[in-house]
């Protein structure tokens, strides 16, 4: 029974744009692979950084995606070089959102899909950035929201799309993300909810965890421990969890996330496994539950979920 309630636990956790010809003067698109990023000049502009040279994933406030190499950048407009509109010249106030690519996503043609916060439920030590995020909906019956207070700190919420129907819970989940570098990132949170029954039934209880997460937002694996939270304290025997993104395509990723429960007993794991489509704004995953126990096991199709990633994200 602990073995569920902490699994269940974590689960919880967890086109207007303005095209201007060149502008006179204008430097030539940088060859493919001859600018080295430290060597990337940068210019500040009202308070935010661009870099000359970089590769970005353009969103305006239209809905018009393009990714392009920055050329020049001005007090109101930016410049952009693309392989299929040429030169474009954006007005800042038609700009939502621009996110840098790393060299990998714009050898392959990647957009920016999001920071890889979580796997299907359980989180991951990545965190959303200030001002992004996330209203997702879960086997029909659950809805979550997530959003970036700092670039190190998100607060979020889980509770019944139909009060009192499908979920009986309405639970917290504020979460802290420390990066160590570029690649790896810890991160510890709190899970912490509150019965919602029809039948009076009250309660309270949760998940304290912490994790590891070491890749980049398009591959990344994550480690971690959580331990149930009650009236009592904490729990005596902690739920682990190992879980991977991993970007097949443009669109497509796999996921994992997997809890390992009663290390100093029996023993036991279970998680989901599937696949993820991914565009900049809207995601939807598909997982199958796989459960493995002394009570015995099996694999059944589990996890529904569609989501929407909001808010405006500019480069500061």
């Amino acid at each position: 029974m602990r073995f569920l309630l902490l699994l269940s636990g974590l689960l919880v956790a967890g086109a207007a744009w303005a095209q201007q010809p060149a502008l006179p003067g204008a430097p030539p698109a940088p060859a493919p692979g001859s600018v080295k990023t430290s060597e990337l000049p940068e210019t500040s502009v009202t308070g935010r950084h661009e870099v000359i040279g970089q590769v970005y994933s353009v969103e305006t406030v239209g809905g018009t995606l393009f990714n392009g190499t920055l050329l020049a950048a001005t007090e109101e407009t930016l410049t952009f070089q693309t392989k299929e509109l040429g030169v474009v010249t954006l007005q800042r106030a038609s700009l939502r959102q621009l996110s840098p690519l790393t060299a990998t996503q714009a050898r392959r043609g990647f957009d920016y899909v999001g920071n890889s916060t979580r796997m299907f439920l359980a989180p991951t030590a990545r965190n959303l950035h200030r001002g992004e995020g996330e209203v997702q909906v879960i086997d029909i019956f659950l809805m979550g929201v997530d959003y970036g207070i700092t670039d190190n700190f998100s607060i979020g919420l889980f509770a019944p799309v139909i009060p009192a129907v499908g979920v009986p819970l309405v639970a917290f989940t504020p979460k802290v993300s420390v990066p160590l570098g570029d690649k790896l990132r810890l991160g510890a949170g709190v899970l912490y909810g509150f019965a919602t029954g029809l039948d009076r039934a009250s309660g309270s209880g949760g998940v304290g965890y912490g994790l590891a997460t070491y890749g980049t937002a398009d591959a990344n694996v994550t480690v971690g421990l959580g331990y149930g939270l009650g009236s009592e304290g904490f729990g005596g025997s902690p739920v682990g969890i190992l879980g991977a993104n991993v970007r097949l395509s443009r669109l497509f990723s796999l996921v994992n996330e997997t809890y390992i429960a009663n290390f100093d007993g029996d023993g036991g794991f279970g998680g989901l496994a599937g696949f993820r489509y991914a565009a900049p704004r809207f995601n939807a995953g598909l997982g199958l539950l796989y459960i493995s126990s002394r009570f015995g096991g099996g694999v059944y199709p589990a996890y529904l979920g569609v989501g929407y990633r909001f808010g405006k994200v500019k480069l500061r």
